[in-house]
């Protein structure tokens, strides 16, 4: 039997959206908002790729439903790969930020660095899980860039580092891109791309 449905596992409605754009033709997509409220998940994983295997795991067996989850993030090289996994808990006292104080902190910290050390990964790693909790599929992949010495002038809500992460191809920032450029240079779209490959050919 093919799947017929899948759940996304996120509560953020940025990335619902985003993967349902790229998921939706070829799968029937649900979000966790079809469902009774589920407990907050708390990610322990040291790397994107636990974090989207806890998350799938865990949200798989609560619903008993094959669940999708991904999760990304900010990794510049001269802060060490921060924010990484910590995501938007980099101010102090690892405070949760909103957009606009994770962009403001990320380039203060950034302020006279010069282009050569602005080096930065924008990562994204998923995983689909069937309903007992086993892990069917995971892929992760990367979109790499410099951190912009001031905000770009496009902020898409719930994704507050593609606004300074500049692409030198394209002399724009991610969060500039046009639909065309999305399709060809969005570093989720291989994951999704492989993914419908995978629900394609895969029977239970």
């Amino acid at each position: 039997m093919r799947i017929q449905r899948i759940v996304i596992g996120t509560g953020n409605s940025a990335k619902l959206v985003e993967w349902s754009s790229f998921l939706t033709p070829h799968v029937s997509v649900l979000s966790l908002k079809d469902f009774p409220p589920q407990p907050e998940i708390v990610e322990t994983g040291t790397t994107f790729g636990q974090n989207a295997r806890i998350k799938a795991t865990t949200y798989a067996k609560a619903l008993g439903e094959f669940v999708f989850s991904e999760d990304g993030g900010y990794e510049i090289d001269f802060l060490g790969g921060l924010p990484g996994v910590k995501s938007r808990r980099i101010l102090p006292g690892d405070k949760e930020g909103t957009d606009d104080e994770l962009i403001d902190f990320v380039l203060e910290k950034l302020q006279g660095v010069p282009d050569v050390d602005r080096r930065v990964k924008l990562t994204s790693a998923a995983a689909f899980s069937d309903p007992s909790g086993q892990i069917l599929f995971e892929d992760s992949n990367s979109s790499e860039g410099l951190v912009t010495t001031k905000r770009g002038p496009v902020l898409i809500p719930g994704y507050p580092f593609r606004t300074i992460h500049f692409l030198p191809e394209l002399g724009k920032t991610y969060a500039e891109l046009t639909d065309a450029e999305h399709e060809k240079f969005s570093h989720k779209r291989p994951i999704a791309k492989k993914l419908i490959e995978f629900l394609s050919d895969f029977e239970y």
